[in-house]
């Protein structure tokens, strides 16, 4: 996946929410802060079903691009 559009994800995340921290969204999705930290600077990827997680928690519409195999 290109660098573009891990930035564009992980910014789409920034916005939905909405001043609320990091810490925050980890507690509020039940992951690890170290391991949200790490896919918020784009360390680790965010899986399909992390980011249903967080649209669910944060009412958003992020999508995670397809990877072409």
């Amino acid at each position: 996946m290109s660098e573009e559009l891990k930035k564009k994800v992980i910014e789409d995340v920034k916005v939905a929410l909405d001043g609320r921290t990091q810490r925050w969204l980890a507690l509020e999705i039940k992951m690890p802060e170290d391991n949200l930290s790490k896919r918020m600077q784009g360390v680790v990827w965010f899986t399909q079903d992390e980011i249903e997680t967080i649209n669910t928690r944060l009412n958003s519409n992020i999508n995670l691009p397809q990877v072409e195999a």
